[in-house]
């Protein structure tokens, strides 16, 4: 399965009447004659397409569309309509309900369309509304909404980016799509991915780790599921649903691997069960698993290894990466990139701690990167079924420096920062020359083709 870097995502929100006729919503700008549907830009502050179009929801519909908002309707009260995350930073916008509302909302699973080059559809259902009463509502806001469908789709005037997102995937197609997609849902035949998190349960961690919409973004297709499960709230994956399982990517946590957590110590038993029966009972023949900052820890400590806190400062900022063993490029996730046989790789680091053993000789699992800072970077077992990475490829450093800005600001400062000292930390990290060098797409591939392939 190619690797393609998404640069725009598209958003339709549709409804089914009575009949059970699929009715797409479009909106029109101020002093604006057109119909737009909703879509935006992947920026690499955004990071992927799903916090992509939830930042576009949150800044222009603000609580338009939400759960709250239909909850208001049916109970006849007026929901709120007022915008006010419109001038929002993106560290502002992790902060508000709406936009985490979104996030949650666009990670479940939706139904998608990615046979456009780039460019990513989704489709949520939502329920039907009449738009003589959402147009009432957003008076104020200028805007104005309108159901598109068969029926009326000739009639309307619309935006050239619609009208030419309608010419590769026309309106008499999406219905079929929709449908077909739902119905391999419902008869199982999906790809599974599983996202196993290990961090404390609620939002601790200010929406910097929406793992769904972070790893969904970059490499959920059309045919596949991607599952969040975290093991200190949802309990561990059962054997019936890792054997349909064709990847598990255990990413970076808010812990640490030696910390007094009971979940922690039953998650690590389970990785070396799980391992053991991968490399040499064969019980899973299809199954990798990926393991990223904190993922390649405990993978380790599960392993017999050892973790300790870092002897230097807590890294937080790009580092280079250097291949110390060439036969890494013979490696088939390696070479099925495409990529150079560069000596360096550069990749977000976020992370206090470090391997300070290894695992087991007998997992045969060998370090072939490591940096200024961190001895062991890269890992691979020699039967290409585990891949460990201390850095972040799911972060791009534009999006990275919005991530970190207020906790290192506070932690430096041991204070609570003001809007222009986080400014001028994300400023600063992303003019800084190892932030603009690093090439994220070189590790996002070597991690897209270790899962699929």
């Amino acid at each position: 399965m190619e690797y393609i870097t998404l640069k725009k995502v598209h958003l339709f929100l549709y409804s089914k009447d009575s009949k059970n006729n699929y009715n797409y919503i479009l909106y029109q700008k101020e002093k604006e004659d057109c119909y737009n549907h909703m879509y935006n830009i992947i920026n690499q502050s955004d990071n992927g397409s799903i916090y992509s179009i939830s930042r576009f929801l949150t800044q222009n519909f603000s609580h338009v569309f939400t759960d709250e908002f239909f909850s208001k309707l049916n109970k006849n009260e007026k929901p709120n309509t007022e915008n006010n995350y419109k001038n929002l930073k993106l560290y502002e916008l992790w902060e508000t309900d709406v936009y985490g509302f979104w996030l949650d909302k666009l990670s479940q699973n939706l139904v998608q369309y990615d046979d456009i080059k780039e460019e990513v559809i989704y489709f949520l259902e939502i329920p039907y509304i009449s738009m003589g009463e959402l147009n009432s509502l957003m008076e104020q806001e200028n805007k104005k909404f309108i159901y598109i469908n068969d029926n009326n789709f000739n009639s309307i005037k619309l935006s050239n980016e619609t009208k030419a997102l309608f010419d590769i995937l026309p309106i008499s197609k999406m219905k079929e799509h929709i449908i077909n997609t739902i119905k391999m849902k419902e008869e199982k035949k999906y790809e599974i991915y599983i996202i196993l998190s290990l961090k404390t349960p609620g939002k601790d961690q200010n929406g910097f780790f929406h793992f769904p919409a972070l790893f969904q973004s970059l490499y959920r297709k059309n045919n596949e599921e991607w599952k969040y499960i975290n093991v200190s709230t949802d309990g561990l994956p059962s054997e019936e649903l890792i054997a349909k399982t064709k990847a598990i990517l255990i990413p970076g946590s808010n812990l640490s691997v030696y910390n007094d957590y009971d979940f922690l110590r039953k998650a690590e038993v389970f990785l070396k069960k799980l391992i053991d029966d991968i490399l040499f009972n064969n019980k899973y023949p299809k199954l990798k698993i990926l393991g990223i900052c904190f993922g390649m820890q405990i993978i380790v400590s599960a392993l017999g290894g050892k973790i300790s806190k870092m002897e230097g400062t807590h890294r937080g900022t790009p580092e280079e990466i250097e291949i110390i063993d060439d036969k890494f490029y013979e490696f088939n996730f390696f070479k099925n990139t495409g990529l150079g046989l560069s000596k360096f790789l550069k990749i977000s680091e976020a992370h206090g701690d470090e391997i300070t053993e290894y695992p087991d000789e007998k997992y045969k699992i060998k370090l072939y990167g490591s940096s200024k800072s961190c001895k062991n970077e890269i890992m691979v077992d020699e039967k290409e079924k585990i891949f460990l990475i201390q850095g972040h490829p799911e972060y791009h450093p534009q999006f990275n420096s919005h991530r970190v800005a207020k906790f290192f600001v506070q932690f430096r400062l041991k204070k609570e920062p003001t809007k222009e000292e986080i400014e001028k930390f994300i400023d600063e990290y992303i003019n800084n020359k190892d932030a603009q060098n690093v090439n994220i797409e070189e590790y996002r591939k070597m991690c897209c083709y270790f899962m699929k392939h």
